[in-house]
């Protein structure tokens, strides 16, 4: 059965582009459609020991709603829910009391990982789940507390909270079990009310080497970052949520065909050029902590034709909102 979804999968792996959002929350359009099939329960148990599995699993988990892995009635047994933001691949709640320090924090996403190694803190299974908890300090209550849970297959999520007067590991443990059987049941975007719809959720940042030809893989998968190289040079494309003003910062404005693009440099060395460009309209301003946010695509390689040619053909998967 894994096996005719992951060939499945692989037949239907596009990314796909919604309606016009809106900055009105209420008003967003629905996300967009998934790029595979939903995976069953088990899939999430088999490694992932070919690129095609792991662009597989990575794919799967792009198209998971991280927010739904912890809904407010479920963060309401911990405290009163006050906010719940969005990042692309990652959720925050604030619980209790949103004066600085005096409520608990919650951050969770999903990540790829490979399989956890021993160190410091607690770890245990939840069925073939591996878990591990590490508090951030071991000879008082701890303050804070971090929590990785592990798939067989490669995906992960991560778990962070501050509960001023809890243990924040045992209130980690006790949303666990809970966090791992949703997972496994996959919810897709838009599952929670605290999503917000942009071209970027559960895009794949590979999609572009299907467009380009002759490439080849380098790197970790991740899910916001594609590392391949192509045309002799190495690429990076990373998608991510931007502040707006960040958007412009030491950088040129330039035309790929008929699209706006910025043309900068790598901080680490000048030689490197990096072209980002939006995407889409912001995200309603309330939907995201610490200010707005933008959807971003950005290339990285070694030379300006090559950067160009590659950000040409994914401006091209995401046409002009």
């Amino acid at each position: 059965m894994l096996r005719r979804f992951t060939l499945a999968a692989l037949a239907l792996l596009t990314v796909t582009s919604c309606g016009e959002d809106s900055p009105d929350r209420a008003d967003m359009p629905p996300p967009p459609p998934p790029a595979i099939p939903a995976p069953p329960p088990e899939f999430w148990s088999a490694p992932a020991d070919t690129e095609a599995r792991r662009a597989t699993v990575a794919q799967a988990t792009r198209q998971i709603d991280v927010c739904a892995l912890l809904p407010r009635d479920t963060l309401a047994t911990v405290a009163q829910v006050h906010s719940v933001t969005v990042g692309l691949d990652s959720c925050r709640a604030i619980l209790g009391s949103e004066a600085p320090g005096a409520g608990t924090t919650l951050t969770w996403h999903a990540t790829l990982l490979p399989p956890l190694t021993p160190g410091r803190g607690v770890s245990k299974q939840l069925g073939d789940v591996t878990v591990r908890l590490v508090p951030d300090r071991d000879d008082a209550l701890p303050r804070s507390c971090g929590a990785t849970a592990r798939f067989p297959a490669g995906a992960a999520f991560y778990l962070g909270l501050t509960t001023p007067g809890q243990d924040p590991c045992a209130v980690a443990d006790g949303l666990l079990p809970d966090m791992v059987a949703r997972w496994r049941a996959a919810p897709p975007q838009g599952t929670s009310p605290d999503t917000v719809s942009t071209v970027l959720l559960g895009a794949d940042p590979c999609a572009v080497r299907a467009r380009l030809g002759a490439t080849v893989e380098i790197g970790q998968q991740r899910l916001t970052q594609c590392q391949f190289r192509y045309r002799d040079e190495n690429i990076t494309v990373s998608y991510e949520y931007r502040v707006p003003a960040y958007l412009a910062a030491r950088s040129t404005e330039e035309k790929i065909g008929d699209r706006t693009v910025h043309r900068s440099v790598s901080v680490y060395d000048s030689s490197i050029p990096m072209y980002t460009a939006a995407v889409g309209p912001e995200l309603p301003s309330e939907s995201t902590a610490f200010g707005t946010r933008l959807p971003i695509v950005e290339v990285t390689a070694a030379s300006d034709d090559v950067a160009r040619d590659v950000m040409g053909h994914i401006l091209a998967i995401f046409p002009p909102q």
